[in-house]
């Protein structure tokens, strides 16, 4: 079997389409033999954060052809009018030059309409008769389900959802159920996080931990953690919070409004950095609004950790109340008191701990992971 797997962003750059992609290539290369390609777009991957990986499947850039950079001015505005989809559709299928997609049995596209990308890879999936499923990683109701998004996704022959939540809202999109096929992932992170090593680096000592992993937004709940953070500090004045990830806006007054002594910032960490952090907490907090999956929290399982979610419905559908984790939503009261109730109560923190290592065992493994893509690359 030859994969192409395409996106507009590589496998060996930051964030969690980039893992997945790794993973993916991982587990077909070595478990079921599979050889392949990556392809993604040229144009749209500077700036990015990156780490050096070997990875077992060679890449190819596709730049764009001279239609493409004579209209790509034009393609957001095209977008954003239904009526011109089919004009703006064939306009990509032009737009880049074509490659190594040739010779492959699957393209899988990663990514959603509005990057635009994934029509190129569709049009040359027919042209090599090829089967074409998509993964789009969409936050509903957020971002990935627009009227184009939904367009190319009711091409593709499977697409891969990620929480049941998302497949009904396909669906109600109007993408065909029997289309949609639901994928357990399985942590991501390096499974050798080193707790000491993370709590000397960082000065932790014995301090009860809570850790903060994900883009620092409001939507990923960080403006709220924040805030609940000071009403954290009443009760449990020892706390740390540690904060990792990508930084969307300046939040320093809210930074400064908690002692520094409770704060440790560790910016972007590299994956070994990630995993000492998931190994070195007591408790992971993500109170999402928005989430397609979460993959964080399985990975927090696989450290034994309970976890505080959001509202997300991805989320909650993950995280089962009171057993594997709490709820809570964005208001810093509720928040701080899910937050102190488990740091103050180290019995409850691991028992919702192995909870959560037994739920990410039995049902977010590999297995589950490699069966799910058989299904949508029909080979079962």
């Amino acid at each position: 079997m030859q994969v192409c797997l395409a996106s507009t962003v590589p496998p060996n750059y930051q964030g969690g389409l980039a893992a997945y992609q790794r993973l993916l290539i991982k587990l077909f290369s070595e478990k079921a033999g599979w050889s392949g390609s990556i392809a993604y777009e040229k144009e749209t991957v500077l700036g990015l954060p990156t780490f050096s990986q070997q990875l077992a499947w060679p890449s190819y850039k596709y730049p764009l052809g001279l239609l493409g950079r004579l209209t790509r001015p034009q393609w957001s505005r095209l977008a954003s009018r239904p009526k011109t989809h089919g004009l703006l559709e064939w306009v990509l299928w032009q737009a880049w030059e074509d490659g190594s997609s040739q010779g492959s049995d699957v393209i899988h596209f990663v990514g959603t309409g509005w990057d635009f990308f994934g029509f190129a890879m569709l049009k040359w999936a027919r042209l090599a008769g090829a089967r074409f499923s998509v993964l789009p990683g969409i936050h509903p109701k957020s971002w990935g389900d627009d009227v184009l998004d939904i367009r190319l996704y009711q091409q593709a022959n499977a697409v891969i959802c990620l929480s049941e939540s998302e497949r009904e809202h396909l669906r109600l999109r109007g993408v065909a159920l029997e289309k949609l096929v639901k994928c357990p992932l399985p942590p991501m992170c390096r499974p050798d996080g080193d707790a000491r090593r993370f709590r000397v680096r960082h000065e932790l000592h014995d301090r009860p931990c809570v850790l903060f992993l994900g883009r620092r937004d409001e939507g990923k709940g960080y403006v709220s953690l924040l805030r609940a953070w000071k009403l954290v500090l009443e009760k449990v004045p020892e706390a740390v919070l540690i904060l990792a990830g990508p930084k969307m806006g300046d939040f320093s007054r809210l930074v400064s409004q908690n002692p520094s002594c409770s704060l440790r910032d560790i910016d972007v960490p590299d994956e070994t950095e990630k995993a000492d952090a998931l190994a070195a907490c007591d408790i992971f907090c993500l109170p999402s609004a928005h989430e397609s999956f979460g993959i964080v929290y399985v990975e927090a399982w696989h450290y034994g950790k309970p976890v505080v979610c959001g509202t997300a419905p991805a989320c909650r559908e993950l995280v089962q109340d009171g057993v594997t984790g709490y709820w809570a939503d964005q208001n810093p009261i509720n928040l701080s008191a899910r937050l102190t109730e488990l740091l103050l109560n180290q019995r409850l923190r691991q028992k919702m701990g192995m909870e959560g290592k037994m739920t990410q065992m039995k049902r977010f493994n590999e297995n589950a992971f490699i069966t799910t893509h058989l299904e949508a690359f029909g080979c079962t």
